[in-house]
């Protein structure tokens, strides 16, 4: 056995009952002789540690069995999960929400609602929420409201808390008996299982010298452990980030609960298998082949979770765990605005992890992330250029500096991801001067439908549209890293994409190519061309943050707040544009709308060109930041074959720049 010595070492050793007096259980009703007997087939009773158990479970004394194993656990020695620890700083946010989970009403995805209860008294598992939305129920049979009722009671010592979540398990372990996939979807399903055991980890070892905490509760939930990690090692998934969370919840599983037969076997798979995740879902450059900002964060953690889940005991974790790791670390901070958001990138949220990088980057001696994560105030700043290229995930990062106020931008140009995919390729985010300006429109929900649709749809992102349509799906993954697309040079960032999969039902044959050209301090270049067999209807779309007030001045579009971040766009002269702007708009069609996160939904400013072409085409988009108004421009570009000689004028100032669209970048 490669994990020797799970099972905690400090035991009772003379008279069951001597140490504490504790409620019985009774066996019988709830707690059926079955149940219990099932429960003790799946221990190791053979381990010296529960002999008092093993001689009352020969003699089929099921009460007694039940009371003995009780006794262990409250003497029990699991430095996983320790059975005090330091009391939380007291905060009446936290109670507040505990002491609405005591009247069944909780708020998940921005949505409150209160649980209804069944003629029995029992909680609606399966209750999908407000709106009706099963990722409103799964979030309840994930059982985090109990993290708030534990939270609770170890910042007040009010028994109530403990109770409500020992009730809360009690009423889940008698409703939902183990149930395969699809037999009971809303509540058994693989992530909703590892988030149970985790919670039911934590509170079970944090309360147990609490009487609320009933013995009949106790055994109910010791009896459902091996159900969840029977759905858990049968049922995950083969990748992504929920093998990840699955895993982890097995390997919890067995750490929590070493006392178990197969408990060992359950943390020997979750290594091994989450071993071969390491370089199944990570590109070498660490990025999570979701390439989806918010769900690389999760598969993250949960790898560390692991590893810290592990040093609490004796197994020794492949050294790749740790390598892999600091990589997807340090993904997120070479890929963080200068707001410390990460990307809104496929079906993200806006996350806040700068601060979480300032602790990992003490953690992990890696002061260059500090740097990143504060603007400058702490640690040391990374050697190079501020830019950086992920090859693997074809994604280009554009910074001026590493200020908060610094010009960033993210430019995708690579595979669609393996999952929480977007029809987004060759989007343009932009920030400059301490806020976003140009966005992905974000995820806002999972809800089949037109919604669903306009969000992971190229309606919601800066590309373009062929007569309506929005990009077909395209690789979701690759082999090859993409280093000659992309140029970082002391005065220049330059990147490259194709798509050439499709748009829609579109007939024919047409491809989308896209340069972007950075001017560092100064301004982007975007040259886009359009390879067609006929005529076609062109399509750009540039989506503007909510808080941007959006003007059309004659063929340019600018932002146009007092003392914030703004940019202007600049179309090439001599393409005439037909220009409108859509906010919060629903008919004829969905557009104007961004998410910041799951359930929310904003208007804001999508500023829309149209035109028809009667062929192949190559035009051009100047965009200048600034803090305030930007400067009125010129923009001219010459195409020339696979040249374009690009003109840029403020005022008496001008400059030229020469860019080739040819498969990959090159400029001069």
């Amino acid at each position: 056995m490669r994990c020797q010595s799970m099972i905690a070492s400090t035991l009772f050793a003379l008279g069951v009952f001597a140490a504490f007096a504790q409620e019985t259980v009774s066996v019988g009703g709830t707690v059926s002789p079955d149940r219990v007997e099932r429960l003790f087939e799946a221990f190791d009773l053979e381990a010296p540690a529960l002999a008092p158990v093993r001689e009352y479970v020969q003699n089929r004394d099921w009460g007694s069995a039940c009371d003995a194993l009780l006794t262990y656990y409250r003497q029990a020695d699991n430095p996983a999960f320790p059975q005090t620890a330091e009391r939380p700083a007291h905060s009446d946010a936290a109670v507040a929400i505990a002491d609405a989970a005591l009247n069944d009403t909780f708020t998940f995805y921005e949505q409150t609602a209160t649980v209804p209860r069944l003629p029995d008294g029992g909680l609606q598992w399966d209750y999908t929420g407000p709106e009706g939305d099963k990722e409103w129920a799964w979030a309840l049979n994930r059982h985090k409201h109990l993290d708030w009722l534990l939270t609770a009671y170890q910042m007040t010592g009010d028994a109530k808390y403990a109770a409500a979540w020992s009730d809360s398990v009690r009423d889940w372990v008698l409703q939902n008996p183990y149930a395969e996939p699809n037999e009971n979807p809303l509540v058994w399903r693989g992530l909703e299982t590892q988030f149970r055991v985790r919670a039911w980890a934590r509170g079970f070892y944090a309360l147990q010298d609490e009487p609320a905490f009933t013995a009949e509760a106790r055994i109910l939930l010791l009896s459902s452990i091996p159900d969840h990690a029977r759905y858990l090692r049968s049922f995950h998934k083969e990748t992504s980030n929920w093998i990840a969370m699955e895993l982890n919840g097995l390997a919890t599983a067995g750490v929590a609960w070493p006392e178990f037969r197969d408990a060992e076997a359950w943390v020997d798979y979750s290594v091994d298998r989450l071993t071969k995740e390491l370089t199944a879902q990570v590109y070498p450059d660490g990025a999570q082949m979701e390439l989806t900002a918010s769900y690389h964060r999760v598969t993250l953690i949960n790898f560390e979770s692991l590893v810290d889940l592990l040093r609490h005991t004796q197994y020794e974790l492949p050294v790749a765990f740790p390598e892999t790791i600091e990589s997807m670390w340090n993904y997120l901070a070479y890929t963080l605005r200068p707001t410390g958001y990460s990307p809104l990138n496929n079906d993200s949220d806006f996350d806040h992890n700068g601060p979480g990088l300032v602790q990992k980057a003490s953690d992990l001696n890696r002061p260059d992330w500090a740097f990143v994560a504060t603007n400058g105030a702490n640690g040391t700043q990374p050697d190079g250029l501020p830019s950086r290229v992920f090859p693997w995930a074809g994604q280009l990062i554009m910074r001026s500096g590493w200020d908060r106020d610094a010009h960033w931008a993210f430019f995708d140009a690579g595979p669609m991801g393996i999952g929480h995919r977007h029809a987004d390729k060759l989007h343009l985010s932009v920030s400059a001067y301490g806020r976003d300006i140009l966005v992905d429109g974000g995820r806002y929900t999972y809800v089949g439908g037109e919604w669903r649709n306009y969000f992971t749809g190229s309606a919601s992102h800066n590309v373009i549209l062929i007569d309506g349509q929005g990009q077909r799906n395209h690789p979701f993954a690759t082999d090859t890293p993409m280093d000659d697309h992309f140029v970082t040079a002391p005065e220049y960032d330059l990147g490259y994409g194709v798509f050439e999969s499709g748009f829609g039902d579109v007939e024919g044959d047409v491809k989308h190519e896209r340069l972007v050209y950075y001017k560092r301090g100064g301004y982007w270049i975007v040259v886009d061309r359009i390879t067609t067999d006929r005529s076609r209807r062109v399509t750009a779309l540039w989506h503007f943050h909510p808080d941007c007030t959006v003007t059309i001045e004659g063929q340019s579009a600018v932002s146009t707040d007092a003392d914030a971040g703004n940019v202007r766009i600049v179309p090439s002269s001599g393409t005439e544009w037909d220009v409108s702007l859509a906010a919060g708009q629903e008919e004829p069609e969905i557009q104007g709308w961004w998410s910041r996160e799951y359930n929310h939904k904003a208007p804001s400013p999508a500023v829309v060109y149209d035109r028809n072409i009667s062929g192949t085409e190559t035009f051009a988009w100047l965009i200048v930041p600034a803090k305030g108004v930007p400067p009125e421009a010129t923009f001219d570009a010459d195409v020339n074959h696979d040249t374009v000689e690009c003109n840029v004028a403020f005022g008496e100032t001008n400059n030229t720049v020469y860019l080739e669209v040819a498969n990959k970048p090159l400029a001069r």
